[in-house]
């Protein structure tokens, strides 16, 4: 390779100053448009962007302007809500929920993660952040929604659950409502929200996955989480019988890949032979130490080994995701849907 070849290989950091577009934004548009952008060209132990790729880039960007501007400016946009859920603890469910919040901002979405589980809130511990007043006790004393937010790893926010105080897992329908009132306030403000519930079917989860746009199921190849998962879903589609959100499942903490895609089958299968509801699965994640050791480092896995096979795996979770987009859902308030539902259910 020539010096002048060698000069005009530009990083993503370089392409962000020319074209004056946000990092972020650059990998999102790298991730979901590959096909429209020059191959990359290897340098040392680096990969990196020929000079027409500047120009690549403002085309794709500019593609995207039209999309945006035909919503009318007065009509509010909403975040999608997807919570992460699964039948029982212990499945890895809250590592993924933040780890994937994490790769969903990389992607250049602003993403806020959720600590649903009001009774034994620990998404704070994993994320490294310091103890602070829960979401409930927030709300209870007057807080305004952006207050409920602290900033987490790579810029996420994050709002905490009820920081151990059991009661709040048990709490009257009058606190659920001011807590999804607030929480409809948060989706205005972030692209998309994870909510990471409790395990099992207390009121509390069933709150957050009535209120989410879509659902995603953290099994294992364990026969209970299986069992327990297909309850939990067979409660859902009991509540609401015309509910049609999207569905997902992730299968973690499988050994092989042929392991992993026969749990997700017989999930999937169960689902629709026996409930006629159709599960998606986009993805899973195979055991890896990395998991161990960042959790005793109370770090995100992402974080800690962006390179690791689980963190790859990841963001591939979070890419498939963000291709299952359905605009439709962002033009009205999951939560405030939800809080419709439960002013209906107090109406006698």
């Amino acid at each position: 390779m020539n010096a002048a070849n060698a000069h005009s290989l530009l990083t993503i950091a370089d392409i962000a100053q020319r074209t004056g577009l946000e990092e972020s934004l650059l990998r999102f548009y790298e991730s979901e448009h590959p096909d429209d952008l020059p191959a990359k060209v290897l340098r040392g132990d680096a990969l990196l962007f020929p000079e027409e790729a500047v120009e690549a880039f403002q085309r794709l960007h500019r593609r995207q302007d039209p999309k945006q501007a035909v919503q009318p400016a007065d009509r509010p946009r909403y975040g999608r809500v997807i919570a992460v859920t699964s039948g029982k603890g212990g499945v890895g469910k809250t590592n993924i929920a933040l780890n994937l919040a994490i790769a969903i901002q990389r992607l250049g979405k602003m993403c806020v993660v959720v600590d649903g589980d009001l009774g034994m809130a620990n998404i704070h511990l994993l994320a490294g952040l310091s103890p602070r007043p829960g979401m409930m006790e927030l709300i209870a004393a007057g807080a305004r929604p952006s207050e409920l937010i602290s900033e987490g790893p790579d810029g996420i926010g994050v709002i905490t659950g009820g920081s151990g105080i059991i009661a709040l897992a048990d709490s009257d329908q009058a606190s659920r409502r001011k807590m999804i009132k607030a929480l409809s306030e948060v989706e205005r403000r972030a692209d998309v929200i994870i909510v990471d519930t409790g395990a099992g079917m207390g009121r509390g989860v069933r709150d957050f996955l009535q209120a989410a746009d879509e659902i995603i199921f953290v099994i294992t190849p364990d026969i209970t989480s299986l069992a327990d998962a297909y309850g939990l879903l067979k409660g859902i589609c009991q509540e609401r019988d015309d509910d049609r959100r999207p569905i997902y499942s992730v299968v973690n903490m499988a050994d092989t890949l042929q392991q992993a895609a026969n749990v997700a089958l017989r999930f999937s299968d169960c689902a629709h032979r026996f409930l006629n509801r159709t599960v998606k699965n986009i993805g899973y994640i195979l055991k890896d130490a990395t998991v161990g050791a960042a959790t005793a480092r109370r770090t995100p896995y992402s974080v800690f080994r962006p390179q690791a096979r689980v963190s790859r795996q990841t963001h591939n979770l979070a890419v498939a995701l963000l291709r299952q987009e359905m605009e439709e859902l962002r033009v009205s308030s999951a939560f405030s849907r939800y809080l419709n539902i439960l002013r209906e259910e107090a109406t006698p």
